[in-house]
């Protein structure tokens, strides 16, 4: 069941992406200051059970500073799966939900995007993205604090007004 997280969600999310992101960079303590954050909003999916989060997504919703523009765009900031549930649709769950929910956000606007980050040694999550309409915005997007090369993508959302 994915849900909206709560404070009590904190520690496990923080723990997933250790281990997760261990390769990147450290999202153990990057990550608790994203949790308050009043654009971001944090999502699990505890279906294993309650007590043992099995993965995770952080969206941040920003409008431009012109208001003129009508413009949304929402970053899929953090998603990661547990390495024991990997490869059996949790990601791809769960980032179906991340778009349905900038989709909802992206009602009234003009125009809207998610976007997205990924490491370019990870094939495996850039197969997924592309799979679900995300496209290469930038190949060369910088770097993530251990050295691996960024890849920014993505995706258009219908909006009401397009």
């Amino acid at each position: 069941m994915i849900r909206q997280a709560t404070p009590s969600d904190h520690a496990g999310i923080t723990s997933i992406a250790a281990d997760v992101y261990q390769d990147l960079g450290d999202y153990g303590s990057i990550l608790p200051s994203w949790f308050v954050h009043p654009g971001v909003q944090v999502y699990v999916d505890d279906q294993s059970s309650p007590e043992a989060l099995r993965s995770f997504l952080l969206l941040g919703f920003f409008e431009p500073l012109s208001h003129l523009h009508q413009e949304l765009i929402v970053d899929l900031l953090a998603i990661a799966v547990v390495p024991s549930c990997q490869r059996q649709g949790v990601g791809r769950g769960l980032l179906r939900e991340a778009i349905a929910l900038a989709t909802k956000a992206a009602h009234g606007f003009s125009k809207a995007d998610i976007r997205l980050t990924v490491s370019e040694s990870n094939s495996v999550a850039q197969k997924l993205f592309s799979s679900e309409g995300f496209e290469i915005l930038d190949p060369h997007h910088g770097t993530y604090d251990r050295g691996q090369r960024a890849i920014r993508m993505s995706r258009h959302l219908p909006t009401s007004l397009s």
